[in-house]
């Protein structure tokens, strides 16, 4: 159903683009279309496009374009605009060429793909950055009705010595993982709960807990210091003293929050 659904936007961009085409050379060009030329002459550059969104996708939420990262990201998503654009624009007269052999009608390649890079390149680096910002919002959007229905969790369920507590959110200072288990560090105590790193980080408040590394999450509230260390990590200390290591990967998204 999604990917009928996918299939179905990507068509009904096509036909109203064709329409434009259509009606445009009705009314301004020496030589008009008719409904199949202008059809077969746009439809395709929408379906190349259907194509390379799933590559556009991955890349905004690979690189996401935000404050953090600004700097950065913007750059990557610069040149990864350029090279899809011209590759879509390679393919789009690659298919021009095909669709006309297949009639038997002379298509002069290297000519129309200087042609169509004067008129569709520009074009092509705006679809992609408009897909980009569709990705963000919808991701965006979709974190913020999470919160609205999944209120984070305030206490955790524990096994302490054989019995079942519980262990407010407030009072962890870090959790690390163990395989299928997770350690909450609360003062100078461990305890262990049942969970992936990744699903109890789903549960807890993401304003109060970060990611820090592939393995642990901080409490922000008890962070009292961060050292630069080597290649872009650093050191975070913690109120108990504490040394935990904070990856490159992870550093622009605490930072954004503690500025």
């Amino acid at each position: 159903m999604r990917r009928f659904k996918w299939f179905g936007f990507w068509t009904v961009l096509g036909i109203v683009s064709s329409a434009q085409l259509y009606f445009a050379h009705q009314r301004l060009g020496p030589d008009p279309y008719t409904w199949w030329q202008a059809l077969t002459a746009t439809l395709p550059d929408w379906y190349l496009w259907a194509l390379l969104s799933p590559v556009v996708v991955w890349l905004a939420r690979r690189f996401r374009v935000d404050r953090a990262s600004f700097g950065r990201h913007f750059f990557i998503h610069l040149g990864a605009s350029l090279d899809l654009a011209l590759l879509h624009l390679i393919a789009a007269v690659e298919v021009q060429n095909l669709l006309h052999a297949a009639r038997g009608e002379a298509y002069p390649f290297a000519q129309r793909l200087v042609d169509h890079f004067t008129i569709l390149f520009h074009w092509n680096v705006l679809i992609y950055w408009a897909i980009l910002a569709v990705v963000h919002a919808y991701d965006y959007h979709h974190a913020l009705e999470q919160r609205r229905v999944a209120r984070p969790a305030d206490r955790l369920l524990v096994e302490d010595d054989g019995r079942s507590v519980f262990v407010r959110t407030t009072d962890v200072d870090w959790i690390e993982a163990a395989k299928n288990y997770v350690r909450l560090h609360v003062g100078d105590r461990t305890h262990v709960l049942r969970s992936t790193l990744t699903a109890l980080e789903r549960r807890l408040d993401p304003e109060r807990f970060r990611r820090i590394n592939r393995s642990a999450l901080v409490n922000l509230d008890r962070v009292r210091e961060l050292q630069p260390w080597f290649h872009g990590d650093a050191i975070i200390i913690l109120q108990t003293g504490t040394r935990v290591t904070l990856s490159r990967r992870y550093r622009d998204g605490l930072l954004s929050t503690t500025a």
